[in-house]
């Protein structure tokens, strides 16, 4: 089994660094808090994340997740829709973010889990999700290079890891200038992915900087998960090598 991370990351929006690291194994449960085992709202102070905000637990397959905290969370899976925390959950993704409610213009206080050894699989992200036909239907094809890169281009904020808070995508105008093309040639990119995304099972026909179809590609493996974590401390307390 490959490594499994939780990491606190808190700062100012747009420029939060990692506070707090531990790796765990199959089994082990680790409380995250002002007065956890790992601690948040502490190295950036906030009397807004509670003592015990969340725990998690490592399964076979993906996380555990209770949330603790009194105001709440919200859910960040990689390349996926955020969603309300619901108070215990399973996440099966390999690189999920809770960020802890309420929002503040100052600071914003995230914990980060993350495997290196879990595969993006459909419905994943979702806890206690079942697969739908749709989910079992093979994917139509690779995604070209073109497609490809005008989603990552427009979707850049949604795709970032660690995530963003708020994550906007990218006007149509500004994607194709920055790609060098014109607007209808990125149009009929993301057209295409569109198209892509409606055959594996998005319901209806959105504005083409609408991330919804992005998420359904993901899912079906369209899209990697990133492999680069600078992020991450060289080392840290506890890790088992």
């Amino acid at each position: 089994m490959g490594k499994r991370w939780v990491m606190t990351y808190e700062g100012a929006p747009g420029a939060c660094r990692v506070t707090g690291a531990r790796t765990l194994e199959v089994g082990q449960t680790l409380e995250i808090g002002r007065e956890g085992e790992l601690a948040l709202g502490v190295s950036v102070p906030s009397g807004a994340v509670s003592r015990n905000a969340v725990a998690i637990t490592v399964n076979q397959h993906g996380w555990e997740v209770t949330i603790g905290n009194r105001n709440g969370a919200v859910l960040h899976p990689w390349g996926q829709a955020p969603e309300l925390a619901a108070p215990r959950g399973t996440v099966n993704w390999p690189l999920v973010a809770v960020r802890m409610l309420p929002d503040s213009e100052v600071s914003q206080h995230w914990v980060l889990i993350e495997a290196d050894d879990l595969p993006v699989t459909p419905a994943g992200a979702v806890a206690a999700a079942t697969l739908t036909q749709t989910d079992r239907v093979e994917p139509p094809g690779r995604l070209p290079p073109a497609e490809r890169q005008a989603l990552l281009t427009v979707f850049g904020a949604q795709l970032s890891w660690p995530p963003a808070h708020p994550a906007e995508p990218l006007l149509l105008k500004q994607a194709a200038s920055r790609e060098g093309i014109s607007i209808s040639g990125m149009q009929d990119r993301l057209k295409s992915a569109l198209a892509r995304a409606m055959r594996l099972g998005q319901s209806r026909v959105v504005p083409l900087t609408d991330p919804s179809y992005l998420y359904v590609l993901v899912r079906a493996g369209y899209l990697d998960p990133p492999s680069d974590f600078p992020h991450r401390p060289a080392s840290v307390p506890g890790e088992h090598r």
